[in-house]
């Protein structure tokens, strides 16, 4: 079994199970906690895919760093160390057991900050640095002709519910359906979980892996993680919504 220590300034606070997957983030509705302002309400996730633990960066404010690295999307290593914030991560690849251990009470905070230390001042750089590097490198290709086909995209139409639109892109590596403020598709309600479903792109598909409250693919409670196909029905906490392909086109079996 594989798990993840959170440590804080060397004091290891709790060990965290891998299982089929978890989020790390301020908010409570995260498997992972980190009551720390600069702490992203939904910063990272972490999940199986395949044989591999994969890390994710959810748009964080202040990055997701693998030994002293930006990562966006990061397959885990045994030993390698996450930054998220001040706090550390250590990756476990051998764990019989987690056993949690506890640590110093931490301060309640509110609104994501960003970090002004020294080493996360100079992260940011190298991830901002990185950025820059990526844009350039986009910037300088040269035109050649296109041969190959544009990734296709999913979407989310509103068959049934309150919702903002009547439809919704999956443009994103990830995007999140819950009442949460960096959701793509919101929930109305007090009640409703802050992140309910999470759908990632994977190969040439998208997966969804259920995070909060009660979710139905066709009438089918969702488990795990699940291969969207086209004309799924997707039932988020009352709200209807159908998976299909921008502009018809069809969808095929992820890897």
């Amino acid at each position: 079994m594989s798990k993840l220590t959170l440590q804080y300034e060397g004091i290891v606070l709790k060990d965290h199970a891998v299982g089929s997957g978890l989020t790390i983030g301020r908010l409570p509705d995260n498997a992972m906690i980190i009551d720390n302002p600069a702490v992203s309400g939904h910063h990272a996730r972490v999940f199986l895919e395949g044989h591999q633990v994969i890390l994710e960066d959810l748009r964080s404010t202040n990055g997701t760093f693998v030994n002293g690295r930006p990562i966006t999307r990061h397959v885990l290593q045994h030993g390698d160390e996450v930054l998220v914030g001040k706090h550390s991560i250590v990756f476990d690849q051998n764990a019989v057991e987690p056993q949690p251990v506890s640590g110093p009470p931490l301060e309640s905070l509110g609104d994501t900050v960003y970090l002004d230390t020294k080493q996360h001042r100079a992260l940011r750089a190298t991830l901002e640095s990185a950025r820059a590097d990526a844009a350039k490198s986009i910037n300088a290709r040269p035109a050649t002709p296109v041969t190959t086909a544009p990734p296709r995209v999913g979407i989310l139409r509103v068959v049934a519910g309150r919702s903002e639109q009547d439809q919704y892109d999956l443009g994103a590596h990830t995007s999140l359906i819950g009442r949460s403020d960096t959701a793509l598709v919101r929930l109305r309600g007090w009640f409703k979980p802050s992140v309910a479903v999470a759908i990632a792109r994977s190969g040439n598909g998208y997966v969804a892996t259920p995070l909060g409250g009660k979710t139905l693919v066709n009438d089918e409670r969702l488990d795990g993680r699940r291969i969207l196909q086209d004309g799924d029905m997707l039932n988020v906490s009352g709200l209807i919504l159908q998976f299909g392909w921008k502009d018809g086109v069809q969808a095929e079996s992820a890897a």
